[in-house]
């Protein structure tokens, strides 16, 4: 919508309206930010700043860094139109600060951008250096149009504060990167250059060839503003070598191009005026016609309420009596689930003391094994190693006799592992974290599958002895089923007190299986598991697929 900037600016203003009432908080910026580039192309300098500072509000809450390099950038370059060079350096320097960290295209153009605040602020060694990081950047980045804008820059400053001497280098390199740029437009100003310098250097001849050519390149782009600055030079050089009519005519034709551009100028702020008016006006009238439909809305409003109102009158009796049923129906059904909460209690009691019987049952049996039973073999190891001591047998008894002693001791052995494997001496002895260390160590220890085992937050914490067993025995039912099911290559295993919750976690990299399987839902394993934590009021979660292994996700609260 080039140059039709009452149509845009109305779109836009709805555009922010409704954004707003969606609270889309992003489309809002963003109409913001249109705003203010058509203001600035308005140049209603202040109107664009305003939007930009709104639309930098919205974006600072996106932390969106590209965005905020823009918005500073683009109010530096009201500030600087504005004649508020501090300000307009404050926002420059932001920019920088964002994009810094590249050192691209990007970053050099606000390198650009700050090069002339700072010459407009007088401080032109400051502009100068950060000029030399502009051409050292274009050369690294191989980047021939931004080389020729910062040489351009030089050899102004160059003029402006008289360094003629510098003015010859600058212009000579930028003809050369002009001539690889190939553009009429470079060349024209690469030429308008070197004229200047032969025309400091009070060699007209040259000066006049150089502008010339300048003024020919620029005749062909009609390009007003390079041709009047041409016109402007070529009259001085003209004047120099005494030639003061033709200076004249030149000097006429740069004064006349002046006032053209003057003319057009004001020629655009008029129809820029005539624009404002014009979407003032058909803003005034669209808030007339936003009253008129508020107001047939107000009405309808009002009408559709003392319909409602009435109806609702009607039915409120009716509802009372549903609600009255509803009441009733939820008091019975409160009373059913008291009574089923009542009956899952004494479930969860009953599976408890069955626990906690089998528990006992089994420690009792460890016991006896592990003092009775083990007791009689160790001291029936013991006698047979006095038998030996006290007779000769021959080389092939002695054989017989140490294969006997080894399948001894590997029957106290298995008889310690059995025992131990129904009631730990670590659980009774060690906290449930102590225990279920020591367990997967020696199942890692064991070779069959690598078992690593974390723990966090455990340090400080008291638990039941319902809790440590019936984890402790989830827990080894799990690895004992991936051991011999599951074809895994590790096992982790994790325990985790955290929000007055105990979580527990065993995974595998096995070959997993359906969960949807009536196998799995119905096997005794899975039963008991689930029994037991149910009954400490726990929740259980098992993923698995086929190929995909298993994770079995445990969670128990402590209070």
């Amino acid at each position: 919508m080039e140059g039709k900037y009452d149509a845009t600016m109305l779109l836009l203003r709805q555009g922010v309206k409704l954004a707003t009432q969606r609270k889309d908080e992003m489309r809002r910026g963003i109409m913001l930010e249109n705003m203010g580039n058509t203001f600035g192309l308005m140049q209603q300098l202040d109107s664009a700043m305003q939007c930009y500072l709104g639309a930098m509000v919205v974006f600072e809450k996106f932390a969106d860094s590209t965005k905020m390099a823009n918005f500073y950038t683009n109010l530096a370059s009201i500030f600087t139109q504005t004649d508020r060079q501090e300000k307009a350096l404050l926002y420059a320097d932001k920019a920088l600060a964002i994009s810094q960290y590249n050192k691209d295209g990007f970053y050099m153009s606000h390198l650009v951008n700050k090069v002339d605040i700072l010459w407009k602020l007088k401080r032109y060694d400051e502009s100068d250096g950060i000029n030399n990081q502009i051409i050292n950047l274009a050369i690294k980045l191989n980047d021939d149009a931004a080389l020729a804008d910062a040489l351009q820059s030089y050899c102004a400053h160059c003029v402006q504060r008289r360094n003629y001497p510098r003015l010859s280098n600058f212009a000579a390199k930028l003809a050369t990167v002009a001539g690889r740029l190939q553009s009429n437009d470079r060349l024209a100003i690469a030429n308008y250059w070197l004229a200047a310098d032969s025309y400091y250097h009070k060699q007209l001849d040259k000066a006049a060839q150089y502008i010339l050519r300048s003024i020919t390149l620029v005749s062909a782009d009609n390009n007003r503003k390079r041709l009047m600055d041409c016109y402007q030079l070529y009259g001085k050089i003209l004047l120099a070598g005494g030639a003061v009519e033709q200076s004249e005519v030149f000097t006429a034709k740069a004064d006349s191009l002046e006032q053209l551009m003057f003319n057009t100028d004001l020629l655009k702020i008029t129809h820029d005026i005539e624009a404002r008016y014009e979407t003032n006006k058909k803003e005034a009238l669209i808030q007339l016609q936003s009253a008129e439909i508020a107001q047939k809305r107000r009405t309808a409003y009002i009408l559709g309420i003392s319909l409602i109102l009435t109806c609702t009158a009607l039915v409120l009796f009716f509802l009372w009596i549903r609600n009255r049923q509803r009441v009733n129906e939820q008091q019975k059904l409160i009373q059913q689930q008291k009574i089923t909460q009542l009956e899952n209690e004494k479930q969860i009691e009953a599976t408890l003391s069955v626990i906690k019987g089998q528990e006992e049952e089994r420690s009792r049996l460890a016991k006896d094994l592990h003092d009775g039973l083990g007791g009689i073999l160790s001291g029936a190891k013991y006698s047979f190693k006095r038998m030996k001591q006290n007779f000769v047998i021959s080389e092939d008894n002695a054989i017989a006799f140490e294969k006997s002693m080894a399948m001894l001791d590997e029957s106290i052995a298995e008889l310690r592992r059995v025992a131990h494997n129904m009631m730990p001496e670590t659980l009774m002895k060690l906290s449930l974290n102590e225990a279920l260390q020591d367990y997967c160590r020696q199942a890692d220890e064991s070779g069959l599958v690598p078992v690593s085992y974390h723990s966090m937050g455990m340090e400080n914490i008291e638990l039941d002895n319902t809790i440590k067993i019936s984890v402790y025995r989830v827990v080894q039912e799990l690895i004992t089923n991936t051991l011999k099911h599951a074809d895994a290559q590790s096992i982790i295993v994790q325990l985790i007190a955290k929000d007055g919750t105990l979580q527990v976690t065993v995974e595998d990299d096995g070959k997993g299986f359906d969960t949807q399987q009536a196998d799995f839902a119905m096997g005794i394993g899975y039963k008991n598991i689930r029994s037991r934590i149910d009954a400490l009021k726990g929740k259980l979660d098992v993923e698995s697929g086929e190929g995909q292994g298993t994770s079995v996700y445990i969670e128990i609260p402590l209070t």
